[in-house]
């Protein structure tokens, strides 16, 4: 972390600086968004409305592993951005690396979990006979990418405490 990436957070007057750090953010919501709409696109393709079933019930799983990842991503960039505030970057850094570790071994025991229980998991979600195998398949990639979805989506919050968020935008 660079001394330059945390000059929008002390030279720009605050509004702007939201405005630098949101529109980032917004897009990375977006492209979520996208990605989701793409599977169901290319999927509905093959003119099978079970295989569309069959994604839409794996959606909801998808969404706890966003959700645990954003849990870990805001509750330790709170942490981070004070602690930068304070001038503290070697707590800012192991309060990151408690992030990613944790998301890793939190990510790792619940996709064990899933995985244990993708039977009552599917009941749970209202899977039917007809789409059970189809949404059983796709549930088992959603659920081994699970811990990947929560690094990158714990990252992305810790990327914007960091002030770096336009790197990728320039």
């Amino acid at each position: 972390m660079e001394q330059k990436s945390l000059e929008v957070f002390e030279s720009m007057p605050v509004p702007r600086a939201v405005f630098k750090n949101a529109l980032p953010a917004m897009a990375a919501m977006l492209m979520v968004l996208v990605y989701n709409l793409a599977d169901t696109f290319f999927i509905g393709q093959t003119h099978d409305a079970l295989q569309v079933a069959a994604v839409s019930l794996a959606t909801p799983v998808f969404l706890i592993f966003m959700a645990v990842g954003t849990v870990f991503g805001m509750g330790g960039t709170s942490v981070i951005s004070r602690a930068l505030g304070e001038g503290r970057k070697d707590y800012a850094k192991k309060v990151c690396s408690f992030c990613m570790w944790g998301c890793v071994i939190v990510g790792v025991v619940m996709a064990a979990l899933f995985l244990i229980f993708m039977e009552q998991i599917l009941s749970l979600i209202g899977a039917s006979s007809d789409t059970w195998d189809l949404a059983k398949t796709y549930l088992m990639i959603v659920v081994c990418s699970g811990p990947f979805v929560m690094i990158s989506n714990c990252y992305a919050n810790v990327i914007r405490t960091e002030g770096e968020s336009w790197i990728y935008y320039n």
